[in-house]
């Protein structure tokens, strides 16, 4: 089966939008770096009522690409008016609490992400949207990084790999080099 490229670009985003999350939910110096090499990730939640199917996705990360990544995803949110963005660091939890605007609606997000960066993180999250967004009042996640060894050989800092086609987050909106 061949998928889109909008269908590997929409998972894959969220692993941009999760380094975001984090970005958001942490001041920049707290922000941890992920261990250089090649990443599972899996996440799964909640879009109202309706449960999300479970998706996993592989990214090859090195410091140059995570702080790039955190860049892009602290861009997408720069744009935001938020009236309250409490953020803590617990140990080795990152707690947020936001209130944003977001188009016509205010968007609340708690999350709590964890973890030591090195083997293994994870994050939870729950965003509200008054009124509903597109349709959707609220909406849940889950998910779990694991390092899982070096990339491999035919991968390279910034792809992500879902349902076994591969795209590359730093050069998204880019041209393709042939």
């Amino acid at each position: 089966m061949r998928f889109s490229r909008l269908q590997v670009a929409i998972p894959a985003a969220l692993a941009v939008l999760t380094m975001g999350a984090l970005s958001f939910s942490a001041s920049a110096q707290d922000i941890p770096v992920r261990k250089a090499g090649l990443w599972q990730i899996t996440t799964n939640g909640t879009t109202g009522t309706t449960k999300n199917p479970e998706q996993t996705m592989q990214q090859c990360v090195d410091t140059a690409s995570d702080k790039a990544m955190q860049q892009m995803a602290t861009g997408m949110m720069a744009g935001m008016k938020c009236d309250k963005n409490d953020n803590k660091k617990d140990g080795n939890k990152f707690v947020g609490h936001s209130i944003c605007q977001m188009g016509p609606s205010k968007m609340e997000t708690k999350s709590v992400t964890s973890g030591d960066f090195e083997k293994e993180y994870s994050m939870t999250g729950e965003s509200t949207f008054n009124p509903p967004m597109a349709g959707i009042s609220s909406s849940k996640s889950q998910m779990v990084a694991k390092w899982v060894g070096p990339c491999k050989a035919d991968q390279k800092p910034g792809d992500v790999i879902v349902n076994g086609q591969k795209i590359n987050m730093l050069n998204m909106g880019k041209p393709a080099q042939k």
